[in-house]
């Protein structure tokens, strides 16, 4: 095995390539498996935090004298994209309990296959993994599985995992996992998916994100400018944990009508005081279904501005006698007429409704009567100040 004997030059070449002392890069460094393993030994590195290896032909062997080094406690992100370290080596380093704070694990190009990701997902020492990059591998469904079904994992919130021969069946898989709640970022790109598979991945990720924003008492959901759809309404739909429920935030996204008939139908939802609609694309069909479901009956705040609805939606709403509890509609920007407004405040169970604002009949009686009663109260004084006139003529005489 050669010896590198100028290890330190070539360490001070690599912070100085990355101008940061806790970051090292040998991108551009000659660099093999034995230099690997005189680097670990070397005191300057016991800072480092980011360490880059890439597209060295870099074996089991870099790996494994990586995972023993005492050298790196402080180590957070490792990448080592286009290298050959292979299952043998990532077994290395999912052994290892000498990389306490790794953080991030970017193992693109490796000729990782299922049995490497079987022995990342059964590590006890990847507990603090947040990012795990593993594209350009041929893990295929069976690896996905065993990632799937990782307890280690759970703090794993960005996964990369293009191509690598993985169809709708390890999509499906990953979609029924609880062994990963905070992963939120799932790449799956150049794989061999229909809309079967990318349906179940999406539904895995909406789960994942009401738990993540769910409020602490299960009251409060924002899930504002998320770019949800139709599916993901689904998912929200039938997720138990939202039986407590009284704000829904839904403002920003891409929901349709066939979205709403979903929501409307919950079981889940009943309990919803406030739900926001602004800016999607649910149209009458939408709110008609809101105002017809049994589901919804205790909203009291509707916010649907900017969704395409038009005077046949606000029929729906006075014809309807479901939303008995509403007190405040937010209906601007659609494409309502103001013939179309004021039939809200004729019908008996809207006549609770704030906003929007209009004059209803019987205030505009009482204001009517209120002008009456003033002017009388006008001709009275001027009856008593003509009096007085007369009484000072008369005592003048």
């Amino acid at each position: 095995m050669k010896k590198f004997y100028n290890i330190e030059g070539l360490i001070r070449s690599g912070f100085k390539l990355s101008r940061d002392y806790e970051t090292l890069d040998f991108t551009y460094a000659k660099f093999n498996d034995a230099a690997v393993q005189e680097m670990v030994k070397s005191r300057s590195v016991k800072q480092v935090k980011r360490l880059t290896i890439n597209g060295k032909k870099l074996t089991a062997l870099s790996a494994r004298a990586l995972a023993e080094s005492d050298k790196l406690p402080n180590l957070e992100s490792l990448k080592l994209y286009k290298n050959k370290i292979g299952d043998e080596g990532i077994k290395c380093l999912a052994e290892s309990d000498k990389l306490p704070n790794l953080k991030s694990l970017r193992l693109a190009w490796n000729e990782i296959g299922p049995e490497g990701t079987r022995h990342l997902a059964e590590s006890p020492n990847m507990e603090n993994l947040t990012s795990l990059a593993l594209s350009e591998n041929r893990i295929g469904d069976e690896g996905l599985k065993y990632l799937a079904e990782a307890k280690s994992l759970s703090s794993l919130e960005i996964m990369d995992l293009r191509k690598n021969q993985i169809t709708d069946e390890g999509a499906e898989a990953l979609s029924k996992s609880k062994c990963l709640p905070k992963l939120q970022m799932i790449d799956l790109t150049d794989n061999v998916l229909t809309k079967k598979g990318v349906n179940a991945l999406a539904e895995f990720k909406i789960f994942n994100l009401i738990r993540a924003r769910l409020s602490e008492d299960g009251t409060k959901l924002d899930l504002s400018n998320r770019g949800l759809g139709d599916v993901e309404c689904k998912c929200i739909a039938e997720c138990e944990d939202l039986k407590d429920l009284t704000h829904l935030y839904l403002e920003l996204n891409k929901i349709t009508g066939q979205g709403m008939a979903l929501l409307a139908g919950s079981e889940y939802l009943k309990n919803l005081t406030l739900l926001s609609l602004d800016r999607n694309k649910i149209g009458d069909e939408g709110f008609i279904h809101i105002v017809k479901s049994e589901a919804l009956q205790n909203i009291q705040v509707l916010m649907v501005e900017n969704n395409g609805i038009t005077d046949e939606g606000i029929k729906a709403l006075c014809e309807e006698e479901r939303m008995p509890n509403l007190l405040r509609l937010y209906i601007e920007e659609n494409d309502t007429t103001e013939e179309g407004i004021e039939l809200l405040a004729e019908p008996e169970h809207l006549q609770q409704l704030e906003y929007p604002e209009f004059i209803r009949e019987e205030e505009v009686v009482e204001e009517e009567e209120e002008e009456e009663e003033f002017e009388d109260v006008e001709d009275i004084e001027e009856v008593e100040e003509e009096e007085d006139l007369d009484e000072t003529e008369y005592e003048n005489r």
